[in-house]
């Protein structure tokens, strides 16, 4: 279900030569995160989505943009292989399969409202600072820190056993990925990112 695809969000990701951070760069590097997720005001992005199946060796992709606006707006826009969007907005999730449009009120759904917070906290790194829902591990390869993710609600687990998330040189996460507990693992890879760039208001019109 292309739904479920899109909420396995953002695993297999093989780090090669992981340094474990110590307790002071934990610390200063969520500082650093917690005040770069304070001014951002918005983030766009293409990407290009590699989904695994573990018993099937050809891959799916899929490709488009990402726009997010603080607090809580994010718009996942599909090109290829056929359009469809997902935007979360106002406690709402609207989806739009090729002008087939659908909406689900995510406060009213306990499991969907941690899911939409887990991919804007994703989006925005605000996701590292909640240790009440996650257990987070941070480890270092070369100048990249890669935070790993473990859900603590097991309703949340079932759907996403490890979140890794990777960020690049300017503390900006460049990759996401989810792994299940079948093995199956979605990669999401952002390209052409822009943060703070002022985006019409239309772009979040359901």
């Amino acid at each position: 279900m292309r739904i479920l695809n899109i909420l396995l969000l953002f695993l297999s990701l093989n780090l090669v030569a992981q340094e474990e951070l110590s307790k002071e760069e934990v610390t200063k590097f969520q500082e650093e995160m917690l005040a770069k997720a304070n001014k951002l005001e918005t983030l766009e992005a293409d990407f290009v989505q590699t989904k695994k199946i573990e018993m099937i060796t050809e891959e799916s992709v899929s490709r488009g943009k990402l726009y997010y606006q603080n607090p809580e707006k994010l718009k996942w826009e599909y090109a290829e292989p056929q359009d469809y969007i997902i935007l979360f907005i106002e406690g709402e999730l609207h989806i739009n399969d090729a002008g087939d449009k659908s909406v689900r009120n995510t406060n009213s759904n306990k499991l969907f409202d941690k899911i939409a917070k887990l991919i804007t906290g994703s989006v925005n790194g605000k996701l590292l600072q909640d240790n009440e829902n996650f257990d987070i591990s941070f480890t270092r390869e070369n100048d990249l820190v890669s935070a790993l993710i473990i859900p603590k609600d097991k309703n949340l687990k079932a759907m996403f056993a490890e979140i890794h998330l990777l960020f690049n040189g300017e503390n900006i996460v460049e990759q996401v990925n989810l792994m299940e507990e079948s093995g199956d693992a979605t990669i999401i890879e952002f390209s052409n990112i822009s943060i703070n760039r002022d985006i019409p208001a239309t772009v979040f019109e359901p």
